[in-house]
């Protein structure tokens, strides 16, 4: 399991990654799961990696639902392709 830094969780109304609110672009998925674990529970999840491009950026995350059905989002710790 890679480690993975928690951005935080939305209502799927907005949240901003690099300044991009991801909920208005479209997210393409790379096909791909990994485990995320959940802040204080530290309970295991398997989220998606999306990528979001824009005209001036592309930015890389990981996104699924906890129990309490709210977005969260991650990205990968200590790689150049995931930006925060």
């Amino acid at each position: 399991m890679k480690n993975y830094i928690f951005l935080g969780k939305s209502n799927g109304k907005s949240f901003c990654i690099e300044g991009i609110d991801v909920f208005s672009h479209s997210w393409q998925s790379f096909g791909e799961c990994d485990i995320v674990l959940e802040p204080k529970t530290k309970k295991p999840y398997s989220f998606s990696k999306y990528r979001i491009g824009t005209d001036s950026k592309e930015i890389f995350f990981l996104a699924g639902k906890f129990d309490d059905d709210e977005w969260a989002f991650f990205k990968e710790a200590n790689e150049d392709n995931f930006i925060f």
